[in-house]
């Protein structure tokens, strides 16, 4: 059985035994209930298998010239960060990251050619800080700062 997805849907496709030696094995397609059947070619069973992009690897999406770098290896990113400038038949094009990380890898410096599909950047999970416990200190200071902007007669009602 061989997963193939073609538009966005998947079906699948089940060999049979060829029923010659100089024949090519038949497929059984299933596709939305439907059952056909089709030959295998060679050019079919040698293609290159499908494989998914990976959101953590930045690739160029056209051939250009970097411009400029905007973050620094080991950055925390979010969607709307710009991570570099790339210039492109004159237009410059900023490029944002589609995902939350850390910038894992810069593979690229500024003034560099890159040709398509070359691999850029390449992200890393983000890192998860902490929240600290509210202490004294911190209840201290927010009183602190009420008293500031309540003002001394209205101190009585920030404290209740």
């Amino acid at each position: 059985m061989y997963p193939v997805v073609s538009d966005c849907s998947k079906f699948y496709l089940f060999l049979q035994e060829p029923m010659k030696q100089n024949e090519t094995p038949l497929a059984e397609l299933n596709f939305e209930g439907s059952k056909y059947k089709t030959l295998i070619t060679k050019k079919f069973q040698s293609r290159k298998a499908y494989i998914p992009d990976d959101p953590n690897k930045i690739n160029a999406q056209i051939p250009g010239t970097i411009l400029k770098i905007m973050v620094k290896e080991g950055q925390q990113i979010n969607p709307s960060k710009c991570l570099f400038i790339l210039e492109a038949m004159k237009m410059k094009n900023r490029v944002f990251a589609s995902i939350s990380g850390t910038i894992k890898k810069i593979y690229i410096t500024e003034g560099q050619i890159v040709t398509k599909n070359q691999l850029l950047l390449e992200l890393g999970k983000p890192e998860l800080k902490p929240i600290p416990e509210p202490d004294q200190t911190n209840q201290e200071a927010t009183k602190e700062r009420k008293t500031r902007r309540f003002g001394k007669r209205n101190r009585a009602k920030s404290d209740q």
